[in-house]
């Protein structure tokens, strides 16, 4: 089920591959059509000996993630995973650039007429639907207000708290806007039955709030000491 949603996010990356200044995960005119991957029974005609091989370095050690003791399979998920990241973020750019907006603000914007269907729209509220911190969020709403989007009202209970909604001109904005995103979403996501989204929707929220910890891991990470020196002299321009 994901794999099917991120198949089809492939093309939303190519489509707007300009807006991410050659970066995004398809570059190049032989990334227009996709690359047909290896059958799993081409996988399992490889030596045994590059299987073994393999095993030593697995990416991830979760029985239930791997297919015949490899993580090859898992490691094409990643790879997707990416690119629909990528591909989803240059289609908020294009769209936010569509109506004079930054990616950010764009966020913000939709993740509002999001909320305020469901109730009052706090600062807090905003951070955790967009998985952002409170700060991020303020400054970006500051800018809308000024831009006359969105307001800002005095939170009835809580004088240090303001409640965000939408202007006259946030929503004409969107309203504008809401017939190209049920095309786009309407392709984007075909094929894709209710049951499907909500698997879709649980993993990439576990994602997301994994996330964190995963950077810190990352950042935390230190390479052997003589294969850091080793790396550095290799990006040393040659003389």
């Amino acid at each position: 089920m994901v794999a099917r949603l991120v198949k089809a996010n492939r093309y939303s990356a190519i489509a707007f591959d300009h807006v991410m200044g050659g970066l995004s995960p398809a570059n190049g005119n032989e990334a227009l059509m996709p690359k047909k991957r290896p059958s799993s029974s081409s996988q399992a005609a490889a030596p045994s000996s590059a299987r073994r091989a393999s095993q030593k370095n697995l990416t991830v050690s979760l029985p239930e993630l791997l297919v015949g003791g490899s993580d090859i399979r898992f490691r094409e998920l990643i790879a997707d995973l990416f690119a629909a990241a990528a591909g989803m973020l240059a289609l908020r750019r294009a769209l936010a650039t569509s109506v004079g907006l930054s990616a950010a603000e764009y966020a913000i914007l939709l993740a509002t007429w999001h909320l305020q269907k469901k109730g009052p729209v706090g600062i807090n509220t905003l951070a955790g639907q967009l998985h952002v911190a409170a700060a991020n969020v303020t400054a970006e709403v500051g800018k809308l207000v000024k831009k006359g989007i969105l307001d800002k009202k005095p939170h009835p209970r809580d004088t240090r708290a303001v409640l965000i909604e939408l202007t006259a001109e946030g929503n004409a904005i969107l309203g504008e806007l809401t017939p190209l995103l049920q095309r786009i979403n309407d392709r984007l996501f075909a094929e894709i039955n209710a049951s499907a989204m909500e698997a879709v929707a649980s993993f990439l929220t576990h994602i997301a709030d994994e996330t964190p910890n995963s950077i810190r891991l990352a950042k935390n990470f230190k390479l052997d000491a003589k294969r850091q020196g080793r790396a550095s002299r290799a990006r040393l321009p040659r003389t």
